[in-house]
């Protein structure tokens, strides 16, 4: 059994696990830090853990803890944080097992 700390971390983005089947990636966002648009040929799942984002995929959501949303693969998405926040991405397939991101203009990437 593998145990993860999910607490708020300097990093950005940190990788937590890739089993090959999925991978889960946590982001540590400070207050007004924005992920611009940008797709993955993967489908996913995204999971506030603390804190509040504004989450736009076509239409806007803001998230709160414990609050999830999920995206079939190759759909454009931005995220912002509206206050100091912990966000937790769930990539499936494994992009270790496909191609990774295709950002768009000015996109951005997070093997």
């Amino acid at each position: 059994m593998e145990h993860y700390s999910l607490a708020f971390q300097e990093n950005f983005i940190r990788p937590v696990l890739d089993n090959k089947v999925s991978k889960v990636v946590q982001f540590s966002f400070p207050k007004g830090k924005v992920l611009q648009k940008h797709k993955t040929s993967s489908a996913i799942l995204v999971q506030v853990l603390s804190g509040k984002v504004k989450f736009e995929a076509g239409e806007e959501r803001i998230l709160e803890p414990l609050q999830m949303v999920s995206l079939p693969p190759n759909v454009e998405h931005s995220v912002e944080a509206l206050e100091e926040s912990v966000m937790l991405l769930t990539l499936t397939p494994s992009p270790s097992m496909h191609t990774i991101l295709r950002p768009t203009e000015g996109g951005a990437s997070f093997e």
